[in-house]
């Protein structure tokens, strides 16, 4: 599986994430971060169900409502990165880069 690569924003952290499938619906998270927040956050992550994250409401995924817990602010982008680590893990999705850019005078 490829590692997914996270490079947060102003706050300059970074965080690689490696995701395996293990099981049919499982698949375990492997985090090296430069965050603490972020951390704590893979401390409490070790494993997760694919088919449970996949079809609960954002806010009910376990993903997320960990990541409330751990960090700093709402707009982290490293839980959703997470989870894309998690659909390419269980072959639900190819990899492919996501960017947030900010242009100036864009659309």
């Amino acid at each position: 599986m490829p590692l997914c690569w996270v490079r947060a924003g102003v706050c300059g952290q970074e965080t690689t994430i490696d995701a395996m499938k293990t099981s049919q619906t499982k698949v375990r998270l492997s985090i090296v971060t430069s965050c603490e927040r972020v951390q704590a956050l893979a401390d409490s992550l070790a494993e997760l169900d694919v088919g449970s994250e996949m079809t609960r409401p954002m806010n009910q995924t376990r993903t997320y409502a960990v990541a409330a817990e751990h960090l700093c602010r709402n707009s982290c982008i490293v839980p959703a990165a997470i989870l894309k680590a998690m659909e390419v893990a269980a072959g639900l999705f190819l990899p492919e880069s996501c960017v947030i850019e900010f242009i100036e005078g864009a659309v």
